[in-house]
């Protein structure tokens, strides 16, 4: 090698080794700032814990609304769609938040479309639901939030399938079959529930009484009766009239209401044939798995 082109070696390193450095630096800061958090959220999560996980619209909170009838117990009349956060609070990807409820009685449950610390989670139950009826739930969710009435629902699911999200919206969000697949893989190695949003809607006593065994509950039967009751869509649609919804703020149906329809195939008269072979093909795996294609 000559003097000369030692000389640019050189003159290269000293212009990458800065740029490395910062970056190795910063790296470094986040893992540890990672590793803090993880030690503080499992010093202040507790074996009782439970986590309701899923997809956005696949039934997380109407799950979670019945869950915490059963939890509150004599308490759980006070529960509807406008307070359920102080029963069961949203911590969407802000895991270390779970700190700030170190005065909820036990056992708590959460709810989080976006874990960060899964890993640490005693008990979770994972809801899923046709990702046509999802995505579909979704679009019309997003649409009220931002108001966007001429959103065309095709370049809606196509942003979905490509970043598995709307980034200018919930950028932690995951594609629906890799939420999926992670948390089939985590079922075989942490207790975890599975539970199909059909399922739940065919027979809600039936899902809550095994949830109930689940969760280490032994709910009365008049308890189970009444959150099946107070579940039905007709009578929470009727609730947030009178009260709102969390999610929209507490507005009564100003744009639309956070309770829909509730139905597993609205997809089929809402969306065009283009969308939904869109939604298959990209889903088809997933969607075998769980008997949502034959």
């Amino acid at each position: 090698m000559t003097d000369a082109e030692r000389k640019e070696v050189a003159g290269g390193l000293k212009q990458w080794a800065p740029g490395f450095l910062k970056n190795w630096i910063r790296q470094r800061r986040k893992q540890r700032h990672l590793a803090e958090r993880h030690r503080q959220l499992a010093d202040c999560i507790r074996q009782d814990d439970l986590f309701v996980v899923g997809h956005p619209k696949s039934g997380n909170t109407w799950l979670t609304y019945m869950l915490a009838i059963l939890v509150r117990d004599d308490r759980g009349r006070d529960i509807n769609l406008a307070n359920i956060g102080q029963y069961a609070p949203t911590i969407h990807a802000r895991d270390h938040v779970i700190r700030e409820f170190g005065d909820m009685p036990s056992p708590r449950i959460f709810r989080n479309e976006g874990p960060r610390f899964a890993e640490l989670y005693p008990r979770t139950v994972f809801i899923v639901r046709d990702p046509r009826s999802v995505l579909l739930s979704y679009y019309h969710h997003c649409v009220h939030d931002t108001g966007e009435s001429d959103w065309p629902i095709e370049s809606f699911v196509d942003e979905m399938l490509e970043h598995g999200c709307i980034p200018r919206l919930e950028p932690f969000q995951t594609r629906w079959d890799a939420k999926l697949e992670e948390w089939i893989g985590r079922a075989e190695r942490q207790p975890v529930k599975i539970v199909r949003y059909e399922d739940l809607k065919a027979d809600r006593g039936a899902v809550l009484r095994d949830l109930a065994a689940f969760a280490g509950l032994s709910p009365s039967t008049e308890l189970i009766e009444e959150a099946v009751r107070r579940g039905d869509f007709n009578s929470m649609r009727s609730e947030e009239k009178t009260v709102g919804a969390e999610s929209y703020g507490g507005e009564k149906g100003a744009r639309g209401f956070f309770v829909r329809k509730g139905k597993t195939d609205s997809w089929k008269v809402e969306m065009s044939a283009d969308v939904i072979e869109k939604i298959e093909a990209a889903f088809r795996p997933g969607m075998k798995k769980l008997s949502y294609l034959d």
